[in-house]
């Protein structure tokens, strides 16, 4: 069995990322990356690197270009990807949209469309994952892990967005196993309804063996 690497947003923090995945052959970073937010010469490193180590692969979130993702980088798992009973779903609502310039650091098509995120209910509920890993989470559980503490950016006020109330009623459908996440900035596990949820603050990771779906425990399975 080999493990994978889960690691939490890096924002762009591109030597980190190679530190964080040159001891490990496979890895999943859970969204902002960064993708669209510097130039061609920094993607073409990205896109180079995740080329010659096919092993390391990474969803989108909401500081990813969703275009430049999909149509240019090596290495882009795709929202809706099932494999092995592992399902992955990108983007995110940017809390900071208002401040940001659309095409430069922020994006329409940050979150999947309504018709979009129907259509990944329908096949979580086919699916029925063991494994969900995701950029954002669904409300109920951004609210137990961080907001009702104050630990998000907006402090004790809950956002609804259509991205987690798509989760939330993925949630409400099936309960997996384990649910790993990034987006809130945040390292912190919670078991809630029977699902262990995992969120990786920014260049956090665990190693976890998803084909056997459990924990690296002391750097061996």
């Amino acid at each position: 069995m080999t493990k994978t690497r889960i690691i939490g947003d890096i924002h762009g923090k591109w030597y980190d990322y190679q530190v964080i995945t040159s001891s490990v052959k496979n890895s999943i970073q859970v969204g902002d990356f960064g993708i669209g937010f510097a130039g061609d010469y920094w993607h073409d490193r990205v896109h180079d690197y995740h080329r010659e180590n096919r092993g390391h692969r990474f969803i989108r979130g909401n500081h990813d270009n969703p275009h430049k993702c999909k149509s240019e980088m090596n290495g882009y798992i795709d929202d809706g990807t099932v494999e092995n009973d592992v399902m992955f779903i990108g983007g995110a609502w940017s809390i900071d949209h208002q401040w940001r310039v659309e095409g430069q650091d922020w994006w329409s098509d940050e979150e999947l469309s309504y018709e979009e995120l129907d259509r990944m209910i329908s096949l979580y509920d086919m699916v029925r994952p063991t494994v969900m890993i995701t950029h954002d989470c669904p409300t109920t559980v951004s609210y137990e892990m961080f907001v009702k503490n104050g630990k998000s950016l907006a402090g004790r006020k809950q956002f609804k967005t259509r991205t987690g109330e798509a989760l939330q009623r993925m949630f409400e459908i099936h309960q997996p196993k384990f649910w790993f996440f990034g987006h809130w900035h945040h390292t912190k596990e919670m078991d809630i309804n029977g699902t262990h949820f995992h969120c990786l603050g920014e260049c956090d990771y665990v190693d976890f063996e998803l084909e056997k779906k459990e924990y690296v425990k002391n750097g061996k399975l």
